[in-house]
């Protein structure tokens, strides 16, 4: 039977992200299980009602499938009443009844403090149906799991990390390959930012245009715009916020700053909208990829290529931690140029844990009857 797969977007639409709100790095976590497994269906593939003559998707899945993945991104929100997304799974959650089985389910929060944390009442609701309808519900890391017994009473839960990190094994293989020849020049730095806002990922936004370096954007609708009024000749194009206090170096004249966004954007800006592509991109032309963007350094080492987590938040330091990720602190790097950012790469620690990182993921499969993925040959 088949697996049906709900949840993530696997691509995104033209409309993306100007009018399309939306983080092109859950493509990676929403495409892991169709790298994983064979016969998995996705909901939004419409080619399973013509197949089959199922009425609708839940309708399907029942006649049709063994289980249902679905795979959740930032789907806890604390602090936050909008009990929408919740509702919408529970519409969908309440017509099915093969075995549910949950990929990347994690807290979306700035602090490990939960002291005061709260969910809705229908996200708890939710959650405790989860735990009584699924063999055991994997979660993102230790936040997660202690948000999930403090605030919600759930404990069916196991730490797996994201289920991404081990869709594409041969590429870790391949990554220990790379990082052998990271000093040798072979590609291009990339870097990727979150809250530009801030004065620490402004500096180092600012430091990667001086240096040349890639930048991949998988949400910000502003400067995404300013590519496109760029790429279109569009004359003065609005320039995004964070950028209006760049100055080049050497160069002190307003134009001569604008000329230089320009001609950077126009070179080294990426977006992208399918997996395929991206994952090409990073074999293709990228060294090592930096930044405080988890799924955007995962792209990189989902292609074989090395990455360093600049953590900023529980979420990001919750899955690091968990991983053996190499990691550090964004205000760590506040200061330095991308040569001195490379030099803190380091998989040693990450390569010593990911036999049993494997291990504890295949367990969690295997409990939820699910097909066990190959270990990495490294």
């Amino acid at each position: 039977m088949a697996i049906a797969v709900a949840g993530c977007r696997r691509e995104l639409p033209p409309e993306f992200p100007l009018e399309h709100p939306e983080n092109s790095g859950n493509m990676i976590h929403a495409n892991a299980p169709f790298e994983m497994f064979d016969d998995c269906v996705y909901r939004l593939d419409r080619q399973w009602r013509s197949l089959t003559g199922a009425t609708s998707f839940a309708d399907f899945v029942n006649r049709h499938c063994s289980h249902l993945v679905f795979t959740m991104a930032n789907t806890l929100r604390l602090g936050s009443d909008d009990a929408s997304p919740y509702l919408r799974l529970r519409e969908l959650l309440d017509r099915i009844d093969r075995p549910i089985v949950i990929f990347g389910l994690g807290v979306q929060a700035e602090s490990d403090d939960l002291t005061g944390a709260t969910l809705p009442a229908e996200a708890t609701g939710v959650l405790r149906d989860l735990q009584d309808r699924c063999a055991v519900i994997g979660v993102r890391g230790e936040t997660t799991r202690r948000a999930l017994e403090q605030i919600c009473g759930v404990t069916n839960t196991k730490v797996v990390g994201c289920p991404s990190l081990f869709s594409r094994p041969d590429q870790l293989a391949r990554l220990r390959k790379n990082l052998r020849n990271l000093s040798n020049g072979e590609g291009r730095p990339a870097f990727s930012g979150t809250k530009f806002k801030e004065e620490t990922e402004t500096r180092l936004l600012h430091d990667a245009i001086r240096n040349d370096t890639f930048l991949v954007e998988p949400s910000n609708r502003r400067s995404h715009q300013f590519y496109v009024d760029v790429t279109r000749g569009r004359g003065e194009g609005r320039i995004p916020s964070f950028l209006k206090d760049y100055r080049a170096r050497r160069l002190r004249r307003a134009r001569r700053n604008r000329d230089q966004l320009e001609s950077y954007y126009q070179r080294r800006y990426r977006l992208f909208r399918d997996t395929k592509s991206w994952y090409q991109f990073n074999r293709e032309s990228v060294s090592f990829t930096y930044g405080t963007r988890f799924h955007v350094n995962m792209a990189s080492v989902l292609s074989g290529r090395p990455a360093l987590w600049l953590t900023h938040d529980a979420r990001t330091r919750e899955l690091t931690d968990f991983l053996h990720l190499p990691a550090v602190p964004v205000e760590t790097v506040r200061d330095m140029g991308v040569g001195e950012i490379r030099s803190l790469i380091g998989y040693d620690d990450f390569f010593d844990h990911i036999g049993g990182l494997f291990d504890n993921f295949n367990d969690y499969l295997e409990v939820n009857g699910l097909p066990r993925v190959k270990r990495p040959v490294i």
